[in-house]
């Protein structure tokens, strides 16, 4: 029976997963520890199953009551963190049970080597959205004026309750001050500026607004735009038939699924991208947002389908696992025995540990139900269960809706304003010919200069709609919890950090279906894998610049490439000492790269 089994070709790929001098693995790594932490790998090292009770018994005892569940700082070495999603939908008790039961899970496991899940890299959580967190949530519940005064006669009548006669010495950091009435203050800024362009364009242009290019561009075929979108939407649905077809086994995933799938994406991207210019002739803003909403729901298909098909290969592991430990009796070689029952636990634990509910449980989550709620959340990275919250805040999803629109507005009023103008002028330097290429570039430096203030306020503002207004709109209509969209790019002193943090959820796909199925498919290093994300960025944001501007001129592309080295220059030793000075050189980028590409484009 060994003599067979040994030359099974299934068998020879699952022994070389699970045999003693290699780690069971589904995403190929480095091999320091600290460096696998640092890409939010998390490290599975085996112990009893009576100790791992024990520590989390332990667990649950010390949470308090109430509290919310979460993933947070790495465990000991000794102890087995979970591997996979986090809780979906209910109380923080069923959000624990489903840790514990990924750790006793994982308890099975046979054997001293680490374990990674496929499942590590990503990690959904309960958490709010920056803005909310740190100013609007706080002004809403605890703003009540100024405030400094009452901290300081607080401290002084401290100071006299203890009997001394001491002067009050008050340090910075003891005191809290709010700037609530600041951000009021912007926005107030922000309405006024609006309806003074506004105002003035209205009596400018003989008391009227349908000469307005902007406004055209925003309604200009709006139900085909519409229609498309929505016909674009419908058309991610094929990733669902194809899993329920592997479901049912008319057809198989490792065979069939992922070519017919591999076929299907590259089809849907090269379709959307000829259909709004050369068939339908569509404006530019139509065009851009059809390509880039396009691209949203390719990833979504993409991270479904191979999400699925995973877990695909990894049932049918743990099915041949078993089939095999069933003649065991027949097998005489113990190491084969034990690269059996390895394989049988990782694949046991990796399929059981992705949901909390047996009714979930894969293939049990492919169903159409499972399939559009995920294309309704506010991600890209798809997972059987998310975090999510109990009720719908309808005062909140109001305020997001009219943070939407009025930001809509204000971008319609600064782009007719000051935007539009200068694109025109700039795209009149290019059809001056006669012009010497000194005294072109003397006049597209004062286009760009005239530039950059109004796109430093539209980049600002882009960034807030989407990543702020609609997507916690979104989060909010679907009970989505985890709204950490994006971090504190605002402080960043890199690149590399700005990448990280400023589109999370663009983020975590590249993490998981770029970088590290590159590493696992391709078999790529750290640094090959990073080369590789960063291309396949580049080479789409130049994509949406020739929807943009319908030329090829490589610009954004090679601007994309340059933070390689920028990344490396941020790590010298005068950026770490002196962070401001990574944050000024960052933030010089964030106001003239935008502008001096926008020119580039249409002037050269």
């Amino acid at each position: 029976m060994t003599k067979p089994l040994m030359q099974d070709e299934r068998f020879l790929r699952i022994r070389k997963l699970n045999s003693g001098g290699n780690r069971r693995k589904s995403i190929a790594l480095e091999q320091e520890e600290e460096e696998e932490r640092e890409d939010g790998l998390e490290l599975v090292k085996e112990v009893s199953l009576d100790e791992l009770k024990k520590t989390a018994d332990e667990g649950v005892k010390s949470l308090p009551e109430g509290s919310r569940a979460s993933r947070g700082a790495s465990p000991d070495k000794g102890a087995i963190i979970a591997t996979g999603t986090d809780s979906v939908e209910g109380s923080d008790e069923e959000h624990i049970k489903l840790r514990l039961r990924r750790l006793y899970n994982d308890a099975n496991l046979n054997g001293p080597e680490k374990r990674y899940s496929f499942f590590g890299d990503v990690a959904f959580e309960y958490r709010p959205t920056i803005l909310d967190g740190a100013i609007n949530d706080p002004m809403k519940t605890r703003f009540e004026g100024p405030t400094l005064e009452k901290q300081i006669r607080a401290k002084k009548t401290a100071v006299k309750l203890e009997g001394t006669n001491n002067h009050v010495i008050i340090d910075n950091c003891e005191l809290t001050p709010s700037f609530s009435g600041l951000y009021v203050l912007f926005w107030l800024t922000v309405a006024f500026m609006s309806m003074n362009m506004c105002i003035n364009y209205y009596y400018e242009h003989g008391r009227t607004f349908r000469d307005s290019a902007i406004l055209k561009f925003m309604t200009t075929d709006i139900f085909t735009v519409g229609f498309v979108d929505l016909v674009m939407y419908l058309n991610i649905y094929m990733v669902f038939f194809i899993h329920k077809a592997c479901k049912s086994k008319w057809i198989k995933w490792s065979s069939t699924g992922m070519v017919i799938t591999s076929t299907l994406e590259f089809a849907y991207l090269i379709f959307y991208l000829y259909l709004p210019e050369h068939i339908l002739g569509l404006h530019w803003l139509a065009k851009i947002f059809l390509f880039l909403h396009s691209l949203v729901l390719l990833m979504k298909m993409h991270s479904y389908a191979f999400y699925n098909g995973y877990m695909w290969n990894i049932l049918d592991e743990l099915n041949f696992s078993t089939k095999q430990l069933k003649k065991k009796s027949s097998i005489s070689d113990p190491k084969v025995i034990t690269v059996l029952e390895r394989s049988r636990s990782f694949c046991k634990s990796e399929i059981e540990s992705q949901s909390s509910s047996p009714q979930d449980v894969f293939p049990n989550n492919i169903n159409l139900k499972n399939f559009f709620m995920y294309t309704m959340y506010p991600t890209v990275v798809y997972q059987i269960e998310y975090p999510r919250t109990p009720i719908v805040r309808w005062g909140y999803v109001f305020e997001k809706i009219c943070a939407i629109f009025g930001t809509i507005f204000v971008m319609m009023a600064l782009a007719q304003s000051s935007m539009y103008p200068l694109a025109l002028k700039a795209l009149s330097l290019r059809e001056k010919t006669w012009l010497s290429a000194g005294e072109r570039l003397q006049q597209w430096g004062f286009i760009l200069i005239e530039y950059i203030p109004s796109f430093i306020v539209m980049y600002l503002l882009v960034f807030y709609l989407i990543w702020d207004a609609i997507l916690n709109c979104i989060a909010e209509l679907t009970k989505f919890g985890d709204r950490y969209f994006y971090g504190d790019w605002w402080n960043c002193v890199s690149w590399d950090e700005f990448s990280r943090i400023w589109n999370v959820p663009i983020h975590k796909f590249l993490l998981r279906h770029v970088y590290h199925s590159s590493m696992s498919a391709l078999q790529l290093n750290k640094i090959q894998a990073t080369l590789m994300t960063f291309l396949l960025s580049s080479i789409v944001h130049e994509l949406s610049m020739y929807v943009l501007f319908g030329k090829l001129r490589f610009y954004l592309f090679f601007f994309q490439m340059g933070q390689l080295p920028l990344v490396a220059m941020s790590n010298s030793k005068i950026i770490k000492r002196n962070p401001i000075v990574g944050n000024l050189f960052f933030w010089l980028g964030i106001c003239t790269g935008p502008s001096v590409l926008c020119t580039m484009y249409l002037t050269f």
